[in-house]
């Protein structure tokens, strides 16, 4: 039987049942994923209850150093606030005990706060720190905080804050038992936070999704829903030249209403293996190779290649000539990993930038995309963070860094590393953490829209590339609104693999472009028979790796809605508040498929009360499948009355998706 076929199978009950109560399973449409923070209570770090111990007594996600006696998950009811257990340190005589948290992306010059519930039982408490880590292998810690908490045998609440210093990638927070002292204490409750980013009430000229909570106030009765991308049953773009024995993941340049250049990886058997090609499309489906006549490959220019290595392309239309397109590529054999720049006035002759030099630090996948609004190109690069699960290996993450000219780049931020979520994820495949192996990010409407490859791995014995680990690689999504702050409330797979056996049935990786028309959003992607971890020689399919580039298509906006499952007359209608929203236009259209009813209230946004005109009983009900329903209320009302006033929404929904909604004088 393929291996492929078993994937789901022989996972322990036990972990099924783990990740299924924290609501950690991958979602889809039929099974929406909660989102974690919801399970974690606004904190960055995960089983700060100390509720889930292992067979040591130690809690998961929080790593023990030190006398690693003195540190026990124990089920005492005296020393306990919430749950059933809480973390006992035994901080014995000339003795110290380290327990700490895992390590999660933070941002230099925010300002985090690290609390706890600790009671005393004997002698001198243990110490609670908030460190802040750089990203060198070392991981040097820049700043430790800390607040020490006089004895009590009752409960207290201790809580340190600062300020993360420049350089900052990671945060954690320590439960410390020093060995200058010695005593026995209990400590339930812990909780990371940042101080909340900065929101801004304008909404401007585009479309807001519910991929993100920017705009959501309060949420009841709803659920937040991926909808995988339906694909086409064959590929658009196979590997059918001497070149070429995989093509896969894309960087797609439009430059007209009909004119498309898509930049694909190709890899063959021939040094330097890895080659960008080009092709091109006037509809977005079928694509010709043209001879482009400039890389030799085995004697011959007479090829599509552009490009001896694998890169990303973006396309700046008002650039100066000879700089339209810039190209970043990762430079092998480079230490330490290093991505250098070229441009291009055609996408087809490559000039280097700044001299040949390093752009931007880390290695080997790298995606750039430009960004029409700000007028910026945006970088987003694999590198690693080593803080696995995995003892001696390496935790891949997505960095991001942005450029007006494309040689001058901001400081690399950290933007989406694996959490316990995606190691939930891993675990349904039997696996044992989750990665980010690359994250193309795009402008769509008014967000930015990341899809972080998530690489589930299973093990480090299969496959030909078994020494980086094995398991599938599937796309997610994240979105931001200032590509520094990264909302993870959607979760579950963009686009799914396929069934087994089929071409597209291990790993993918998706371009960097929704092609957005009237009625619906198109990605390529490319598509692996194999996991990441390649071909088994020998094994029981005996399968050769293979690739190609195909296409997902979703309804406009339609990549997640806010849910709801009532029927008529029965189950509890939802209800989805928005933060105060300072309009742009004055005519109100939402996205929506609703097989109940959809009423639209508008609020005072100070004081949360129902405008006169505008309440749920005024609301004229949209109902049906509808890509852009004009919203309006009984009696004429109109929202140009209320002025500049700023206004909440209020969105009833009995039955149905919401995917969007948007503010426009210019119809739809």
């Amino acid at each position: 039987m393929d291996r492929r076929s078993t994937r789901r199978r022989g996972v322990p009950a036990c972990v099924i049942l783990l990740v299924t109560a924290l609501g950690l399973t991958g979602g889809a449409a039929a099974d929406p994923a909660p989102n974690p923070q919801d399970v974690l209570r606004g904190s960055v770090v995960w089983n700060g209850d100390f509720d889930v111990a292992d067979q040591a007594g130690h809690p998961h996600g929080w790593s023990v150093e030190g006398d690693e006696s003195g540190a026990n998950v124990v089920n005492l009811s005296a020393y306990r606030t919430s749950g059933l257990t809480s973390l006992e340190i035994d901080d014995k005589a000339g003795t110290n005990v380290y327990v700490r948290s895992e390590k999660v992306p933070a941002l230099a010059g925010v300002e985090y706060t690290a609390t706890a519930k600790v009671k005393g039982r004997s002698g001198t408490p243990a110490s609670l720190y908030l460190e802040f880590w750089g990203i060198e292998r070392d991981a040097p810690r820049l700043l430790a905080v800390q607040t020490a908490p006089a004895f009590s045998t009752g409960w207290q609440d201790a809580r340190v804050s600062a300020v993360a210093p420049a350089g900052t990638v990671q945060v954690t927070m320590l439960v410390y038992g020093t060995l200058a002292a010695a005593g026995v204490s209990y400590w339930d409750e812990a909780r990371l936070t940042a101080a909340p980013a900065p929101y801004d009430p304008v909404v401007a000229d585009g479309r807001e999704l519910f991929v993100d909570s920017y705009r959501i106030a309060e949420l009841s009765d709803v659920d937040r829903v991926t909808h995988p991308g339906v694909k086409d049953e064959r590929p658009l773009i196979v590997a059918d030249r001497p070149w070429e024995k995989t093509v896969y993941y894309s960087a797609l340049v439009r430059k007209g209403p009909q004119q498309y250049q898509l930049f694909y990886t190709c890899y063959n058997d021939v040094a330097p293996n890895y080659h960008t090609c080009l092709a091109e499309s006037t509809d977005f489906v079928h694509w010709t190779k043209p001879n482009v006549g400039l890389v030799e490959f085995q004697g011959s220019t007479a090829n599509n290649i552009v490009f001896a290595g694998g890169s990303s392309v973006a396309y700046d239309p008002d650039g100066p000539a000879d700089r339209r397109y810039l190209m970043l590529a990762f430079k092998p054999g480079s230490s330490p990993p290093v991505y250098v720049g070229y441009f291009s006035p055609d996408g087809k002759r490559w000039t280097p930038a700044a001299g040949g030099g390093a752009l931007l630090p880390g290695g080997d996948v790298v995606n750039v995309s430009f960004d029409d609004r700000t007028k910026k190109f945006v970088a987003t690069f694999k590198d690693r963070l080593f803080t696995a699960r995995t003892p001696g290996t390496y935790d891949r993450s997505a960095f991001v860094s942005v450029s007006a000219d494309g040689l001058t780049w901001t400081p690399r931020v950290l933007a989406v590393s694996g959490d316990v979520a995606d190691d939930g994820w891993a675990a349904t495949y039997g696996g044992v953490e989750g990665q980010v192996y690359g994250m193309p990010v795009t402008r769509y409407e008014n967000q930015y829209l990341g899809i972080p490859w998530m690489f589930l791995l299973t093990d480090f014995a299969k496959g030909q590339y078994r020494t980086a680990a094995d398991g599938p690689v599937i796309p997610s999504l994240v979105a931001s609104r200032d590509l520094l702050h990264w909302d993870r409330s959607t979760r579950g797979a963009l686009i799914e693999p396929g069934t087994p056996g089929a071409w597209n049935d291990g790993a993918i990786y998706t371009g960097n472009h929704f092609d957005v028309t009237g009625e619906q959003a198109a990605l390529l992607y490319g598509g692996f028979n194999t996991w990441h971890g390649g071909a088994i020689a020998g094994g029981p399919s005996r399968e050769v790796q293979h690739a190609s580039i195909g296409r997902a298509v979703w309804r406009r906006d339609g990549f997640v809605s806010l849910s709801n499952g009532a029927l008529p007359g029965l189950g509890d209608p939802g209800t989805v508040t928005t933060k105060p929203l300072d309009r742009n236009a004055d005519t109100l259209y939402v996205n929506a498929d609703v097989r109940g009813s959809l009423a639209v209230e508008v609020l005072d946004a100070a004081t949360g009360a129902p405008i006169p005109g505008f309440t749920e009983a005024d609301a004229v009900v949209v109902s049906g499948d509808q890509l852009a329903a004009k919203v309006t209320w009984r009696g004429g009302a109109s929202l140009a009355s209320l002025g500049d006033r700023q206004v909440r929404l209020r969105f009833h929904l009995a039955g149905g998706d919401l995917y969007s909604f948007w503010f426009s004088s210019a119809g739809r």
